[in-house]
Order: C-alpha cells, then structure tokens, then sequence
C-alpha cells in the first residue's frame, strides 16, 4: 500500500483519500501506509476512548512526520455530543476539524445498499463540506494552528474551572 501510494504521489496527483481501517500499524516508522500523507483525519466516535485513542495518535502521525492531524467528531447526536466532543477533545489535545452529526438515512443506505437521494443526509453533507473547506484553508496555511489553539484554550478553561472548584472547598 506504501508503494501505492508513493506511486500516487510521483505520479504528481493533487489529492490522494486514503480510507483506512482502525489501527496504528499505518503509524509504524518501518513502512508505516501513511508516511507520505500530508493530512490525517481520525474518525471519532463518540465515546472518551475513541477520543483518548486519538490523541494518543497525534504524537505518532507527528513523529512520522505528518504535518497536519486533526480529529473528526461521527455519529453525533446534537446538541449534547458535540459539547461532548468539543469538551473530550480539548482534555486530550485534539483539534477537531468538525462534527459529523448521526443520521439515520446514512444507516438506511447502508443496510440498504443503495445510494442516497440528494434530499437525504443533507446535514451529514453539510458537515463533510465543513470539514474538507477546514482542511483545504489549513493545507492553505490559512488556519494554521487554529484547531490546536482553540483546544489548548478550552483545556485552559477546563482546567480554570477546576482550580476555581478545588479553591472553593
């Protein structure tokens, strides 16, 4: 795959998806799949594992040498699990580049098969539109650090917060 996409790359391609399954072995230093990668989105589920599991993943993409890694909140059932997302990825430093939020026609074509009408999953398309013109403006160098400085400042908040709590007692 490494080789696949090297090629890909020599072959002076402007964009490369990558849809790779769950795991860190495409991390690795010894052939890791994403070495050449510029960009990496990690889909997070809605859990503080998925979220913990991503952050642990940054250091890794980093060492690597990807140059831009950010995480991507799924399956979101609004309000409550983006405050959810935007709370645990900012305790674990990850800079979210949007919320995909839960849909149920995206599950029914799933299961079905079929292809979705243009009618439906629209806030599921609206996000993945969000998401690809954040990435585009960070790949720019129009946002850099954006995401990674509004984490830290809601991490300082967190933990504001928390001082004032423990001060109190």
């Amino acid at each position: 795959m490494r080789s696949l996409l090297g090629a890909a790359i020599e072959e002076e391609a402007d964009v490369t998806l990558v849809d790779m399954e769950a795991g860190l072995e495409h991390l690795s230093r010894s052939g890791g799949t994403l070495a050449y990668a510029d960009v990496l989105l990690m889909i997070m589920e809605p859990s503080r594992k998925s979220i913990l599991t991503a952050g642990r993943t940054i250091a890794l993409a980093h060492e690597l040498g990807i140059p831009l890694v950010y995480g991507v909140g799924n399956k979101a059932r609004m309000p409550e699990d983006k405050e959810f997302f935007e709370s645990v990825a900012a305790e674990y430093n990850v800079p979210l580049a949007g919320i995909i939020p839960h849909d149920p026609d995206v599950i029914e074509a799933d299961r079905s098969g079929e292809n979705m009408s243009l009618e439906q999953g629209l806030p599921v398309r609206q996000a993945v539109d969000a998401i690809v013109a954040f990435v585009d403006k960070a790949i720019a160098g129009e946002n850099p650090g954006q995401a990674e400085r509004e984490a830290l400042l809601k991490e300082r908040e967190r933990v504001d917060k928390r001082l004032a709590e423990l001060s109190a007692e």
